[in-house]
C-alpha cells in the first residue's frame, strides 16, 4: 500500500495533538480502524517516510506542548530499509476485531 507526503502533510496540518495525528495515520492505512479492538505488531513503512513522519511529530509537539513526540516511537509504525519511502506493509500488524 502506498501513502503520499501530501496525505501526511494534510494530517499534520489538521491535527492539533500528537494523539490525533497518530490515529489519523492509522485510519489512513486501516479504514476499519474503529472496529479494531486490539493488535499485535506494527505496520512497516520505508525508513525515509518513517523519519519524515517522526519530524512531523516533533514539530507538532513543540509549539505548545501538544503531545509527546515519542508517541510515534512507541506506538507508530516500524521502519524498513527494504521498503520505498511511502510504502506501508501490513504483514507485521495483526489486528483483532
Amino acid at each position: 500500500m502506498e501513502i503520499t507526503k501530501e496525505q501526511v502533510d494534510h494530517i499534520f496540518k489538521q491535527c492539533k495533538h500528537t494523539e490525533e495525528a497518530l490515529i489519523a495515520l492509522y485510519k489512513l492505512i486501516l479504514p476499519d480502524w474503529e472496529q479494531i479492538k486490539t493488535s499485535k505488531g506494527f505496520p512497516l513503512i520505508g525508513r525515509d517516510g518513517w523519519l519524515y513522519i517522526c519530524e512531523c511529530f516533533i514539530r507538532l509537539s513543540k509549539p505548545t506542548n501538544n503531545g509527546f513526540p515519542g508517541l510515534w516511537l512507541n506506538k507508530g509504525f516500524d521502519s524498513s530499509d527494504c521498503l520505498p519511502m511511502w510504502t506501508v506493509d501490513l504483514n507485521h500488524f495483526h489486528p483483532t476485531y
